[in-house]
């Protein structure tokens, strides 16, 4: 397969977003590319800039740049940009434009980002602007396929559902056009079987039939807005899946994909952006928008599974007219990109290679400065692969670290959060609360959604749930299959508190049915700012209530906090946020406690062991971050997890990508030392572990990563 062996590591750019840069530029900077260490660039090919007309096309540029990355030894991506829509579509069909909730029309603009015009492009329903999209993603495919140069298709950059609105907003969500109004119709009689009495169950009302539905702009009704935003969801999944299919109808030799933002429920999320785990399916590879931080890393990895994944856009270079960019050296370049290799990352494309000169975005995101010569960027990267490049063969052999920590991301339960929320920062903050306590405690985790826990968590020992309020009954039987074999489930307050399988709140809870099945129950539930809590108290956020509540808290107001205190029999206290239960459970241990009321539980089930916690720990954790990841630890060591070997230390985390290759990672703001077995060379760092002693000792530098090659 060609991602197997050296040839498959990509290192390279993105160089061109027409019309920048100018054509002057082109046959240097490819050169100079080449002379960099760069092995692939990848050029935009933009709906509105190439087809401008119906049957007016220009390809003269991208013809020209394929003809200088073929000269100059460089292989190319192709990144189909579709979010900027011809103005002929919109003259020819006026109704594919988005509508947002609120009535809002998206009129066709240009952006920072994306400054020829035609954003946010068309509705994804809308039958001719599909058509249309198609026609020009044939004709392109067509043309490029057998050029020399030509290395991956990228059909999709950054899919989301409406551009200028990122942060999920009620009022701002799309789309509500007719089209969509249309096929979503025809989405519920597949999900409910043409059963409209089915679906008045679920929704609560007694609709005649499916032409009576209303489109859901409302949150507060859950059902009904749950269902609507899976569809457009699925909207997505099915263009991209369009898009992926027609490529290799067409070119059977070169690799497909889309690049996504990990949907970490921040500015990318299950309201704007996609669903990562369904558009990685049909991709031949996968790649995404990268950082440093693991739970980008390990989002990328966990959708794309066993795909050879990618960071096709790494933003060290960011900056803008306002903020130039910061001055990279090889110590930030190594701090940033080695950390994504030990997870499994398997190749670098930098935005971009030339700074902008348009806009807001200018002079910044460059390898290279203004002028073109050689940058900070450019300099450290030049020196990184370099470095690197006689390793990257096995390296590109290696398989990703073995997981066996899942943290739970299901999407029906993101979109109830927001319901619930109207926001997704307590959300966000718990999933990556516990992907960074398993990181850096040195294990080794994935992210799981529905499917993958329905089809079977074999290799994985510890399940945690965070802010899981909804479930249905297919993933509670599934948890429940888990356990009983032999795993470890580690879940928070009120899990399945919504039954999505009945659209109504459930009687009991743990809901679903957990509570019978596991003798868990949840004897009675409030919010902690109804605890008498000696922590600091707080004012409430009232905007996303209802009216009535927010009258009801002005005239009663309120006793506690978000947060409060909950003493462990390990020792040490926790910090409980927004939730609390009195968990009862018989045959069960107390391990924490709010007061003398129990407020986590660890219960043997079957085979494997159930921790029931009665409030959020995730959320609030950085108040107590050594607590919360002693827990996590405690949790994983009760389900017999194997840390990664050679570091115990908070904070450093070790990947071992071959028996002679180490990736170190220590996000301390001190130097560690570390007991080797073996005779090994840092690569970055100046350190140089070749001594007569069977123990080797390596110093790692503060808030740094290196790579140790092991030489005996």
């Amino acid at each position: 397969m060609f991602y197997n062996g050296k040839d498959g590591f990509i290192f390279g750019a993105q160089y061109y977003r027409a019309p920048t840069p100018s054509r002057g530029n082109w046959e240097n900077d490819l050169k100079n590319m080449k002379a960099m260490g760069l092995n692939s660039v990848k050029f935009w090919v933009q709906w509105r800039w190439t087809h401008r007309g119906t049957n007016d096309f220009y390809y003269e540029d991208i013809d020209c740049l394929m003809d200088l990355a073929a000269k100059n030894g460089l292989k190319v991506t192709l990144n189909i940009i579709f979010d900027v829509a011809p103005g002929w579509v919109f003259d020819q069909y006026p109704d594919c434009r988005i509508v947002l909730a609120d009535g809002t029309v998206m009129e066709p603009r240009a952006e920072g980002h994306r400054q020829i015009g035609g954003f946010p492009g068309t509705c994804y329903n809308h039958d001719e602007a599909f058509r249309q999209r198609m026609r020009f993603l044939r004709k392109t495919t067509q043309r490029y396929k057998d050029h020399p140069a030509m290395y991956m298709w990228d059909v999709w950059n950054e899919p989301e559902q409406c551009g200028p609105y990122r942060y999920a907003k009620t009022d701002k969500l799309p789309c509500f056009c007719s089209s969509c109004r249309t096929k979503f119709k025809q989405w519920l009689k597949k999900k409910y079987d043409e059963n409209v009495d089915l679906l008045n169950s679920v929704w609560g009302r007694c609709y005649k039939d499916f032409e009576e539905i209303d489109l859901p702009v409302e949150r507060f009704t859950f059902s009904d807005f749950l269902d609507y935003r899976e569809f457009q969801l699925d909207t997505m999944t099915k263009e991209a899946n369009a898009r992926i299919r027609l490529v290799k109808e067409i070119d059977r030799k070169h690799p497909v994909y889309l690049h996504v933002v990990p949907n970490t429920s921040g500015i990318f999320n299950a309201l704007t952006g996609v669903d990562d785990f369904e558009m990685a399916k049909e991709c031949d590879v996968f790649a995404s928008t990268n950082f440093a931080k693991p739970i980008w890393s390990i989002l990328t990895l966990s959708a794309g599974r066993d795909k050879t994944c990618y960071n096709v856009e790494c933003h060290i270079g960011s900056g803008s007219t306002k903020m130039h960019q910061k001055q990279i050296t090889l110590r930030d370049m190594v701090k940033d990109l080695i950390p994504q290799i030990g997870m499994g990352i398997r190749g670098f494309m930098f935005w971009q290679y030339r700074p902008e000169v348009l806009g807001l975005e200018s002079p910044a995101w460059g390898m290279t400065k203004p002028d073109g010569s050689i940058g900070s960027v450019g300099i450290a990267a030049k020196e990184f692969i370099e470095r690197l490049s006689p390793y990257i063969e096995d390296i590109m052999a290696a398989k990703p670290p073995k997981t066996e920590i899942a943290v739970w991301k299901g999407r029906k339960n993101e979109i109830l959060s927001f319901c619930i929320d109207n926001e997704l920062t307590g959300f966000a903050k718990s999933v990556e609360a516990y992907v960074n306590a398993a990181y850096y405690s040195n294990y080794n985790c994935c992210v799981v959604n529905d499917e993958r826990v329905i089809e079977g968590l074999d290799e994985i020992k510890l399940l945690i749930m965070p802010y899981c309020y909804e479930a249905d009954e297919k993933l509670i039987r599934a948890v429940d299959h888990f356990v009983k074999n032999g795993g470890t489930l580690l879940c928070e307050a009120h899990l399945g508190g919504y039954n999505a399988d009945m659209g109504r709140h459930s009687y009991t809870m743990p809901g679903c049915g957990a509570d019978q099945l596991w003798d868990i129950h949840e004897t009675y539930t409030t919010s902690s700012y109804h605890l008498e809590s000696l922590m600091q108290r707080e004012g409430l956020d009232t905007s996303g209530m209802a009216d009535d509540v927010k009258k009801a808290i002005d005239a009663y107001g309120i006793n506690g906090g978000r947060n409060f205190q909950i003493l462990t029999q390990m020792g040490y206290s926790l910090t409980g946020a927004n939730r609390f239960a009195c968990i009862e459970a018989q045959g069960a241990r107390v391990i924490g406690r709010f007061h003398r009321e129990p407020c986590i539980i660890s219960k043997t089930y079957g085979k494997g062991i159930i921790i029931y916690c009665g409030t959020n720990l995730g959320e609030d954790s950085q108040l107590n971050e050594t607590a919360f990841r002693k827990f996590v630890v405690s949790a994983a060591e009760a389900a017999g997890v194997c840390r990664n070997p050679y570091s115990t230390r908070d904070g450093i985390h070790i990947d071992h990508i071959t028996d002679h290759i180490i990736a170190v990672n220590n996000s301390t703001k001190e130097a560690v030392e570390i007991a080797l077995e073996g005779t090994y060379t840092s690569l970055f760092q100046a350190t140089d572990l070749k001594t007569d002693f069977p123990s080797e000792r390596y110093m790692i530098e503060a808030e740094s990563a290196d790579l140790l090659i092991r030489q005996d």
